[in-house]
């Protein structure tokens, strides 16, 4: 089975996206926020049940400072996830999306206090990914102060946790930037769980030169090799490339996906 495109719909309108983008990536810190009356909530869950496709989340409302480090705080966390993690539930969410920036180790701190600290929140989302029959995809973020910035290093971290639950997001801008081989996918292939892609311009994924068309359809072939069937999101900015006023984002979320499908022809032809 070929894996699916998706989008993020932190801005794109879900109305604009074609039938032919097969998920959608929720912004929980939008639009599952805890913070949300239970009112507004039922205004966001709508427009993702009336549109009727399957969804991923992206995105916890979790401060970076309160998951790990100096300010982390156990309380807030616990109320955040009970409310977001049942607002996913509701979309049927089964793959939810950590952005490794909540785990951070500043200069200074005690790096093994950080460690337990993140396993001990990662704990937290595990009981309720277990309780709501989820996964959890973490997501090395590339930057020095966390916890896990390399891929490789999250499926480190994920096993420490010793949780079933825990897995691990490829994101093709965070590869690039640490220079990460993409082969790094093909060691541990049970552990990719959501692949995050962007174009090489930092807009949308048909952005982009040849060198990062290269790289997409490698890529591509690895996820291919590895028997991958999952989602591969489009979770990046847009950019008007049509040279319109203001941006069309049915032309091009259109183009885009044409421009994806192309490439996956390539790889399954």
């Amino acid at each position: 089975m070929q894996f699916r495109f998706g989008a993020m719909v932190d801005v794109v309108p879900i109305p604009a996206l074609s039938k032919g983008w097969e998920l959608l990536e929720v912004p929980a810190n939008i639009h599952c926020n805890p913070h949300l009356s239970d009112a507004e909530w039922e205004v966001n869950k709508a427009m993702y049940k009336n549109d009727g496709r399957p969804c991923l989340s992206s995105g916890f409302m979790l401060p970076a400072q309160s998951a790990a480090g100096p300010y982390y705080d156990r309380e807030y966390n616990l109320f955040v996830l009970d409310r977001q993690f049942a607002r996913m539930n509701e979309l049927g969410i089964k793959y939810a999306g950590c952005w490794g920036g909540h785990f951070r180790c500043p200069d200074g701190f005690n790096r093994n206090k950080a460690i337990d600290q993140a396993i001990s929140t990662i704990n937290i989302m595990a009981d309720y990914a277990e309780k709501y029959d989820m996964l959890i995809a973490l997501e090395p973020q590339a930057e020095s102060d966390t916890i896990f910035p390399k891929y490789l290093d999250g499926i480190e971290f994920a096993k420490l946790t010793g949780r079933r639950s825990v897995k691990v997001m490829v994101d093709l801008n965070y590869f690039v930037a640490l220079n990460q081989p993409l082969e790094d996918i093909l060691k541990y292939p049970e552990y990719c769980l959501d692949v995050h892609i962007a174009g090489s311009s930092s807009a949308q994924p048909s952005v982009c030169d040849e060198a990062w068309e290269k790289l997409l359809l490698r890529l591509f072939e690895i996820l291919k090799e590895i028997g991958y069937d999952k989602g591969v999101m489009a979770a990046c900015p847009w950019k008007i490339t049509n040279g319109a006023k203001e941006i069309d984002y049915k032309y091009e979320t259109d183009t885009t996906l044409a421009f994806l499908e192309g490439l996956r022809d390539k790889v399954y032809r």
